[in-house]
């Protein structure tokens, strides 16, 4: 006996992404994050000469990466 299955059925989900945005302050207090790079950029926002990349997980579980200034703790970019 073979079934026939209606794509209506089927439930698609749309990718999720972290609930933080550029510009938006980070304390990794808040976050679950790990360091995962240094890149060697302007802050957008108070021009230190370095920012710190983190792999991070909201309190949903989604996870990301971010760009955050060490110095005036701001996201600067979300990035793969």
């Amino acid at each position: 006996m073979s079934r026939n299955f209606s794509q209506s059925h089927l439930v698609h989900k749309e990718p999720l992404s972290i609930t933080i945005s550029v510009g938006d302050g980070f304390k990794s207090i808040v976050w679950k994050a790990e360091y995962d790079m240094d890149f060697d950029t302007e802050c957008l926002f108070c021009y230190s000469e370095r920012i710190t990349g983190y792999r991070v997980e909201d309190e949903s579980g989604v996870a990301g990466k971010v760009a955050v200034c060490p110095q005036c703790e701001k996201v600067n970019a979300i990035y793969t």
